[in-house]
């Protein structure tokens, strides 16, 4: 998530970019990091979608693209979840063989 920002960029805040005042509609992590690096933002009548990308600007998508970027962050979601669960059932098991 944009931190060195005077605006909100949670979901549901207004924001501005450039000359436009667009509403945060979701947050699309990376792999990297799992910070967002990506953010859907929609128009004030909510006719149109954009991406905006920190340091490469705004870029208008359709609704099957803002579809596949909250597909692809699911995926990783749920991969991240796995590693996690992996890790805990070893250190499950490392506390009982210590116990």
């Amino acid at each position: 998530m944009i931190t060195n920002s005077k605006q909100n960029w949670t979901i549901g805040s207004t924001v501005k970019v450039g000359f436009m005042t667009l509403t945060v509609r979701a947050a699309v992590p990376t792999p990297k990091d799992y910070a967002p690096d990506a953010y859907i933002l929609s128009n004030a009548a909510g006719t149109q979608l954009y991406s905006f990308v920190p340091h490469n600007g705004v870029t208008k998508i359709s609704v099957e693209e803002a579809r596949e970027m909250i597909a692809a962050a699911q995926a990783l979601a749920a991969a991240y979840l796995k590693s996690v669960m992996a890790l805990a059932a070893k250190r499950t098991a490392v506390e009982e063989l210590l116990a």
